[in-house]
């Protein structure tokens, strides 16, 4: 059970969530009768007056090739209130093929943190993140929220990169700092304005924020994995076994290693001949994916893979492999506020602090770990949509991954595709989104509430 202070702290951080956030779109309720997709989508139809239009731009998309704007679509997944109403593949993927998120793996990346906010293993996004800088480094005071936001402050180099030498992602990623995400980020990202007052857009922030995950769950990373004190630190830092699985029958599955349940006495399973390095990365990932799966994923019916480097963080900002089936009920979490099966998962007031730009920034484009569609001129030329419905919000990943998400729609599109970065690739894309999402009838909800929505409905 978590502690009185514990929820109290949550409490509060959840009315600063709500104070910051601005005019948004009211999110629509589930509708009345309709299963959740837990175990799959129950399939529909396009509304009338919609088909013809929705199926031309999916066919339209369906057949580009290499070099035309917006490149090669791989799959497309439509839900409209609650159901698959069209979905379309390339030869050689289908409804099960796993496909890279690329950088919509920060805005899964942001439900995690949200998800431990609920459960109670993060008190406050205002305080400072665990981070490996020393104490004394100012870069050891950055907050979640500003992590999340990214707002950070640090010299980072990504979005308008004029070279692969310049661009940290790359050097992050594939250059010097591939086997080891993190000692990248303490060595070469130095303060460059306040934290919480400027905007840039950093894979390494959400890096980081794996990292701060992992440190939340496990403890320190130079702990010996297969030590008694590493054993307690799993007992004493996952209220998650206890929340989630009060029914389960005294087996826990950690990673590949099976613990017993409540102190983890029995430990055994863990091979002795492993180095030290092999128990540490074990360790790391293990304590994360668990978490990932047990608190998140299975509770929305996904099944998904993330992936660590060599020093065992989370590459929190790039790479969670899913179908596109899946991705889509990621969105559809967002697009209910948050709640599933009628259980919270994420807090209350979440989701609208994840889809509005922080107040105190030169920014509109950007939330926490989501894009979101500005009704003025983007801050940044070419990175949001220009066009109705100004509602919508999205998880997006390099070369052209989309989860798009409107709740005055009750829509979720996703795309996945295969696309340059530049020309006009990306604002061909978010127009298509926009086309798409335009097609569907305009309904206004009264409230974010569970009771059935104030119909008013326009085409």
């Amino acid at each position: 059970m978590l502690g009185k202070r514990v929820i109290v702290a949550a409490a509060c951080m959840m009315v600063g969530l709500s104070a910051a956030a601005q005019e948004l779109a009211p999110l629509p309720p589930q509708p009345e009768g309709l299963a959740w997709p837990t175990d799959g989508w129950e399939e529909g139809a396009l509304p009338e007056g919609v088909a013809d239009d929705v199926q031309a731009l999916v066919g339209e998309a369906m057949q580009k090739e290499p070099g035309e704007p917006m490149g090669v679509t791989r799959a497309v997944v439509i839900i409209h209130d609650g159901k698959l109403v069209l979905e379309a593949y390339r030869d050689g993927f289908g409804p099960e093929t796993k496909q890279v998120s690329w950088s919509m793996a920060k805005s899964i990346t942001s439900a995690l943190v949200g998800r431990a906010v609920e459960l109670g293993l993060v008190e406050d996004i205002d305080a400072p993140m665990p981070s490996p800088f020393e104490d004394d480094d100012p870069r050891s005071e950055i907050t979640w929220r500003q992590w999340l936001t990214m707002t950070d402050g640090l010299d980072y180099l990504e979005i308008g990169a004029t070279s692969m030498a310049e661009n940290d992602v790359i050097q992050m990623m594939y250059g010097p700092g591939r086997h080891d995400v993190i000692q990248y980020v303490v060595s070469e990202l130095e303060p460059a304005h306040e934290p919480g007052r400027h905007w840039n857009y950093s894979t390494a922030g959400f890096h980081l924020i794996g990292w701060a995950l992992q440190a939340e769950l496990a403890g320190s990373p130079d702990i010996e994995a297969d030590s008694e004190e590493a054993m307690g630190i799993l007992q004493r830092n996952w209220p998650v076994f206890d929340k989630l699985n009060e029914n389960a029958n005294g087996q826990r599955q950690l990673g590949s290693v099976d613990f017993m349940a409540g102190p983890y006495e029995n430990h055994e399973n863990i091979e002795r001949n492993w180095s030290q390095d092999e128990l540490d990365w074990f360790y790391r990932t293990a304590t994360l994916t668990d978490f990932m799966h047990l608190a998140l994923f299975e509770q929305i019916g996904i099944d998904a893979q993330p992936e660590f480097d060599a020093a065992g963080t989370h590459l929190g900002g790039s790479l969670v492999w899913a179908s596109a089936r899946d991705f889509a009920k990621f969105g559809y979490l967002y697009l209910r506020d948050g709640v599933w099966e009628g259980e919270r998962l994420l807090p209350e007031g979440w989701v609208d602090f994840s889809r509005t730009d922080p107040d105190v920034t030169d920014s509109n484009i950007y939330g926490a770990g989501w894009w979101i569609t500005p009704s003025e001129t983007p801050s940044l030329e070419g990175q949001a949509a220009v066009s109705p419905p100004y509602d919508a919000f999205s998880a997006q990943g390099h070369e052209g991954q989309t989860i798009w998400v409107v709740p005055s729609r009750d829509l979720v599109i996703v795309r996945l595709g295969l696309m340059p970065n530049g020309g006009d690739n990306w604002p061909a894309l978010y127009e298509w989104n926009q086309q798409v999402a335009r097609a569907f009838p305009e309904t206004r909800f009264a409230s974010n509430s569970d009771e059935a929505p104030a119909a008013e409905t326009t085409p």
